[in-house]
């Protein structure tokens, strides 16, 4: 099997890509976007998710 070349540029957008593909990463992106500063608290206040949910979002996000 040959192994696929592809650029940095391709691997980081589908990281990207990755990291936007949940819905509840897009809620937390909108609810911050909205907010001047935010504690870890105030998004699990505002969404529907447990606090190690996320917890995980935010890492994926960050990582991404």
């Amino acid at each position: 099997m040959k192994d696929k070349n592809y650029t940095l540029e391709q691997e980081q957008i589908a990281r990207f890509a990755k990291a936007m593909g949940h819905p509840a990463r897009m809620a937390i992106l909108e609810f911050l976007a909205k907010q001047e500063c935010c504690f870890f608290g105030d998004i699990h206040e505002e969404l529907p998710i447990a606090k190690a949910t996320v917890s995980q979002h935010l890492k994926e996000l960050k990582d991404a």
